[in-house]
């Protein structure tokens, strides 16, 4: 019995070793265990941060983007793809690279995937969203820059370079000039022609001069401007041994004292119009003749040059001596607004403040050449215009003095009232004037040869 004994001891002692060891192997297992999952929890942790950190990263570079695309006014898909696209492929790399077993360390990295994805889609939603209030935001600045330009660019285009509505115009033409044999011949010198906006006026002749021979050569005047707007007259160019002597034509003088019966009335006055071409005026007799009031040139612009009418100072001293009403006008030759300004300061220098009962009228009469003054027909207007604003600042008002002819051709926008120049009975112009000049060949006591008569309508003063 004490061997079984023994062999009972030996056997329990070395099952409780067996259990000891197993026991420790448990406690070692487990300890082990919970080392890993503490790990694996640290490791999570980590990504988590790491992902979070990624997230904030995408975010601010979303808002980044996002202000950036309102600053530079761009588009933003490619920005906001791009970025879906990497973090995408960041979850995917990550996800293939894991464990295939579920474990709590798995299930936080796909969270933080999905978490990631998430913050890409919402970031990339917000690029685009940036970006597509951005597109639209730069659409309306872009539209309403274009139409604040385009509204900018049609009144500097109204301004400077208006629509071209009309064909060039023919301002003074010789049907049938007559050249010495030998001579050039020059179409200016028997033209003159403008447009309303081209200042270069294409003028083309059809037909040839064979200036050495003697005879008639038919041509055809052609002007054209860039709009492609056209028109054309025919000459008869006569070429001649000689140039014949011009033959005075009889003209029929008009008497003061007829004048005077035929439109004096209590709506009118009657006057004349005079400078040194009349010389010594008896100012005494015109007024006793009827006269009420005078218009006197007081200078003007002659090729370039400033003159003063060397009679203006006698005409205006003894006109008012003798009672009439005065007036002045300006022989004017401007091609620029800088001359029209030096025009002006030089009148009020001779005017010298002297009192006025007309207006300052601008006399404009050299058509004949026109083009070689390099203005439209907007030029001469601004011209006339200008004249009258330099004048306005000096406490006169002015006028337009013009024929018929040119003030339904040529002054279209000249808002001051109209001196009319229209040698008849009955003017038949429908426009609005205050004085209409009847006649150049006016007989009155105080004026030795011819002196042009005129209408002057008080209620339209």
């Amino acid at each position: 019995m004490a061997k079984k004994h023994g062999s009972h001891r030996n056997n329990s002692n070395i099952l409780k070793a067996v259990i000891i060891i197993v026991a420790a192997s448990l406690i070692l297992a487990v300890i082990t265990t919970a080392v890993f999952l503490g790990l694996g929890k640290n490791a999570g942790n980590a990504e988590t941060t790491a992902v979070a950190e990624e997230t904030a990263a995408l975010t601010t570079s979303a808002e980044e983007s996002s202000t950036e695309a309102v600053r530079e006014v761009v588009s933003l898909e490619l920005p906001g793809t791009d970025t879906e696209s990497s973090v995408s492929d960041e979850a995917g790399t990550e996800n293939t690279s894991g464990n295939t077993e579920e474990s709590p360390a798995d299930n936080t990295e796909n969270s933080a995937t999905e978490s990631i994805t998430d913050a890409g889609e919402n970031a990339t939603e917000s690029i685009t969203d940036a970006g597509e209030n951005a597109e639209e935001s730069a659409a309306e600045n872009t539209d309403d820059s274009k139409e604040n330009n385009s509204e900018e660019n049609a009144t500097d285009n109204t301004e400077e370079n208006p629509e071209d509505t009309s064909a060039p115009c023919f301002l003074s033409f010789t049907n049938s000039p007559i050249i010495k044999a030998g001579d050039v011949f020059d179409i200016h010198k028997f033209i003159g022609y403008a447009d309303d906006v081209d200042r270069d006026v294409q003028i083309t002749i059809n037909g040839e001069i064979d200036s050495s021979t003697i005879g008639k050569y038919p041509l055809e005047i052609v002007l054209s401007d860039d709009a492609g707007h056209t028109v054309s007259r025919n000459m008869e160019v006569n070429v001649a041994a000689e140039i014949p002597p011009s033959i005075p034509t009889e003209k029929k003088t008009e008497a003061f004292s007829d004048f005077l019966s035929a439109y004096k009335t209590e709506q009118t006055s009657v006057g004349i119009d005079v400078s040194r071409w009349q010389e010594t005026i008896d100012f005494e007799k015109v007024k006793a003749a009827g006269c009420g009031f005078a218009y006197i040139r007081i200078g003007g612009l002659d090729d370039g040059e400033l003159y003063t009418d060397r009679y203006y100072l006698n005409n205006i001293r003894n006109a008012k001596a003798a009672g009439l009403k005065v007036g002045i006008y300006w022989h004017a030759e401007e091609g620029s607004a800088a001359e029209v300004k030096a025009s002006t300061a030089y009148l009020l220098n001779v005017l010298s403040g002297e009192q006025l009962d007309l207006p300052i009228a601008y006399d404009w009469e050299d058509f004949k050449n026109f083009e070689n003054y390099g203005m439209n027909l907007k030029d001469i207007n601004d011209n006339a215009s200008l004249f009258a604003s330099e004048l306005a600042k000096a406490g006169y008002s002015a006028c337009l003095y013009s024929s018929k002819f040119f003030l339904e051709n040529v002054w279209s926008s000249v808002s001051t009232p109209v001196w009319l120049a229209h040698y008849t009975k009955a003017t038949s112009y429908p426009g609005s004037y205050f004085i209409w000049q009847h006649s150049c060949t006016g007989k009155i006591d105080g004026i030795a040869g011819d002196v042009d008569l005129d209408v002057l309508y008080i209620n339209k003063l």
